[in-house]
């Protein structure tokens, strides 16, 4: 990309040399200057130009060609704050164009185009007819405006991204939401569950999985598994009612038998009386 970069000086300062005028230190560096730069030799231009701004800092001459010799190496920033100098201080229009015009190639390179189009514009108001500027101007317009859309999509990308990304962490605390909701119920399940099974624990327990002692004062049966190996029994004789009837109709045969057995006993003593009482009788 092609740049028109103007140059100002070298004829008068050269002319001024023939006329004789080189006493000032700031002119003859300046012609130093110029001499290198023409040579390509930009860096020794340079060090000619700073001298002359040093000695005379009102000189415009001194101030644009510093600017271009640092241009021409690049150091487009430096070169800006020399441009902006020689503009101030310049007393015709056509060094203030000039002056410009290098303002607007410098921010062109810096890829600042807005203050590019604003120093073309300058220029072109002190030299309208410049055919050179009005080209930049018209390349730094149109840069600026593919500037503009190009951020115009990378914030559109950006707005874009971001709220793919907010609908992509809403998504995700849904899901955790649901996860975590999921996991409740989950937790709620299984204390449910184990609660339940406490509960038929407990109740196979109260149930008889535990022999129980027998019945107080002998009136109850013992209560138990029928597989326990132990029962025990009641304080007064716990047991089955058919044992209690055997016992009962033993003790009432053998009562019977006593009785049968007293009343044989009485009779026979009685019929011995008798017997004696009959045969006393028959004697007497």
């Amino acid at each position: 990309m092609m740049y028109f970069l103007k140059q100002i000086g070298f004829l008068g300062i050269m002319l001024l040399s023939v006329f004789g005028y080189s006493q000032s230190k700031a002119k003859s560096y300046i012609i130093q200057g110029n001499e290198y730069y023409q040579k390509g030799k930009f860096d020794n231009a340079e060090f000619a130009y700073k001298k002359a701004s040093m000695e005379d800092p009102t000189s415009v001459k001194a101030n644009y060609n510093l600017g271009n010799a640092l241009f021409q190496q690049k150091r487009y920033k430096e070169s800006i704050a020399h441009y902006k100098r020689s503009a101030e201080i310049s007393k015709t229009k056509n060094d203030k164009h000039l002056a410009y015009h290098n303002l607007g190639n410098a921010f062109m390179q810096e890829k600042d185009y807005q203050n590019a189009v604003d120093n073309y514009k300058q220029a072109l108001k002190n030299d309208p007819k410049d055919d050179a500027t009005r080209y930049n101007y018209a390349l730094a317009k149109k840069m600026l405006e593919k500037e503009r859309e190009k951020q115009k999509d990378q914030n559109n990308k950006s707005n874009q991204n971001e709220q793919n990304k907010e609908n992509q962490n809403e998504q995700q605390k849904q899901q955790q939401n649901k996860q975590n909701q999921q996991n409740q119920n989950n937790q709620k399940q299984n204390q449910n569950q184990s609660q339940n099974q406490q509960s038929d624990q407990q109740k196979q327990q109260n149930q008889g999985g535990n022999p129980k002692a027998g019945g107080e004062n002998g009136n109850n049966k013992g209560q138990g598994n029928d597989q326990s190996p132990e029962i025990k029994q009641g304080n007064n004789g716990d047991g089955k009612e058919q044992d209690n009837a055997k016992n009962n109709m033993g003790d009432g045969l053998l009562k019977a038998l006593q009785n049968q057995e007293a009343k044989t006993q009485r009779k026979i003593i009685q019929q011995k009386a008798e017997k004696q009482r009959t045969t006393t009788s028959k004697d007497w």
